[in-house]
């Protein structure tokens, strides 16, 4: 799969900038952050939800939802693709 680029920069009085979607759900701070890292290289600035509260007490007090990465709306469908990927259907080119 290419890289995406990334998409222009949106007006910042534009209020959806700023709606947040969950579009995983990991068992592990260090999971999410892999999730993260992964959709950065298709250009898509992904955050963690309560990234701090889980560094303190993500071991001691597990969440129920789990640690959940977030993307700004406009990009939910692009990492949804790339997240629910099916590996047997990557290539390799020889």
């Amino acid at each position: 799969m290419e890289p995406i680029p990334p998409r222009p920069a949106a007006p910042a009085d534009t209020e959806s900038n700023f709606d947040l979607e969950t579009v995983s759900h990991c068992s592990t701070l260090n999971e999410a952050q892999m999730v993260v890292s992964l959709l950065g290289s298709f250009g898509i600035e992904a955050t963690i939800d309560s990234e701090n509260y889980n560094r303190m007490f993500g071991s001691m007090v597990p969440s129920a939802g789990g640690v959940q990465v977030q993307v700004q709306q406009p990009d939910v469908k692009a990492a949804l693709e790339i997240l629910n990927q099916d590996p047997e259907q990557t290539t390799l080119e020889e």
